[in-house]
């Protein structure tokens, strides 16, 4: 039993330092930390599309309709992994501002909905208008968002980290 408890406090000890060194990490380079999973996915991405082509050239019987369709799949599977590679920032910016869009454009069709139905205008308008102004925010800082995203990952990371050396601090001391 105490052996088993031993493997577990080790296996537990360095992810949790790990948590919160790259919590820590994040939470000082967070573009740079971000950048580098949107790199990593493309990376992965333009893996599996070269995937999709080596799978298909292997395979014993091979469909000529097939062919195109899979060879036009696995190339703009390619050429995603590329945009996300070379593109690392503008693809970080996109999303937040996607995002602000959907806030606003679901903002509007609730004010929308609000003043077509008079029952409960005053709290529609009151959950639809700081919606438009969150999502107008978001639009127009994507970078500012996208740094409180990281922050808080980073901090969970941490606070993560930090709660599982508090654990195996706790078992080692019932173990002495």
């Amino acid at each position: 039993m105490e052996y088993r408890m031993k493997q577990l406090l080790n296996s537990k000890l360095v992810p949790a330092l790990l948590s919160v060194v790259l919590g820590i990490m994040i939470i000082i380079a967070r573009r740079a930390a971000l950048d580098v999973v949107v790199r990593v996915a493309g990376a992965l991405v333009i893996g599996s599309g070269i995937g999709f082509i080596l799978l298909y050239l292997t395979r014993p019987v091979k469909e000529a309709g097939n062919l195109t369709m899979v060879l036009v799949l696995a190339a703009v599977t390619v050429l995603t992994g590329i945009l996300l590679v070379s593109m690392a920032e503008q693809v970080v910016n996109f999303f937040p501002t996607i995002i602000g869009l959907v806030l606003v454009l679901n903002g509007l069709s609730h004010l929308a909905a609000a003043w077509a139905n008079r029952d409960d205008r005053l709290i529609v308008t009151l959950l639809g208008a700081p919606a438009i102004l969150l999502g107008v925010f978001i639009i127009l800082q994507p970078g500012f968002i996208v740094n409180v995203f990281m922050i808080f990952i980073g901090a969970a990371l941490v606070v993560n980290g930090l709660m599982d050396l508090l654990i195996v601090r706790r078992i080692r001391g019932a173990l002495l």
